[in-house]
Parts: structure tokens; sequence; C-alpha cells
């Protein structure tokens, strides 16, 4: 088991959905030594949902303006755990300082359900996975990687 599984199943036993809430965030920071570095969400530009990470408001980054990526999806690859797993993606950056690539691997979780309400706003997903943020892809020490805690996809 990879520590995003033993991560995933510690919040699904839990009530917590929040990744912000303080209870989750003590055990993920205690447990794993996960901090909160950011958040994860989509934007709707032109009709196209667009991948954030926003790690200007908290963590090493904290204050940075340039700490945010917006991104756009260059290939995927189902994930080799399993099909309730989302996919594994490689994105190149749409703007932003944060990035130049952003790679999601090692997925727990995470696919959203098959149908959404027209007056739903947002959907709670719990999810699990690892991003790499490369700036330099020739120079992988310039590369930060995430363990993310994701649960709103937006509609």
């Amino acid at each position: 088991m990879t520590i995003q599984d033993v991560a995933f199943d510690d919040w699904a036993a839990s009530s917590i959905t929040n990744p912000l809430e303080f209870g989750l965030v003590e055990l993920m920071k205690d447990k794993f030594n996960i901090n909160v570095e950011g958040q994860h969400y989509f934007v709707n530009q032109d009709n196209t949902l667009v991948p954030v990470w926003d790690l200007r408001s908290s963590g090493e980054n904290a204050g940075n303006p340039n700490a945010i990526i917006f991104a756009e999806k260059v290939k995927s690859a189902p994930s080799p755990n399993g099909p309730e797993n989302v996919d594994w993606v490689e994105l190149k950056k749409l703007s932003g300082g944060l990035a130049n690539q952003v790679y999601r691997v090692d997925s727990v979780k995470g696919q959203p359900p098959s149908t959404v309400s027209s007056f739903v706003g947002s959907v709670c997903v719990l999810l699990i996975n690892m991003n790499f943020f490369v700036v330099h892809p020739r120079q992988l020490c310039k590369c930060q990687v995430y363990l993310e805690l994701l649960y709103v996809f937006m509609i």
C-alpha cells in the first residue's frame, strides 16, 4: 500500500470531508507529515473546466503571487490501479508561475458521479494523488512533489 492508500482510508473513515478542516489537517500532519500547501480547484474559462493549483495562501509559497498554475491536459492514461481511480495526467501551463508542467500520478479514488443535477454547484469527491510540479523539465531537482487531498470537483 502507498501513503496515498493509507491516507485515503483514514480520511474516508473519518466524518470530515473538507481537507482544510482542522481535524483532518492535524491527522495528515501528525500521521503522514503532510502539510496544507494550497488548494486545487477548477474554474470555468470559455465553457471549459480548467484545473488550477493555487499554492499562494499557505506553506512555503505563502504570499508568493506567482505560486499558481492554470493548466490544460496534454495526455492521460487510465490508472493502473483500476477504474475507480482517476486517470494519471500530464498537463501544461496555460498561465501562472508555479510550474511549466504538472503530472498527476498514483491517484486513489476521485471519480465524479456519472450524472449531476444542473442545480448543483459542486460535487463532493474524495481523491488523493501525487502531483509533480516541474519548473524546468531538464532540471528535475527543481521538481516539487505534493500529496493532494481534493474534495470539491466544480461543475
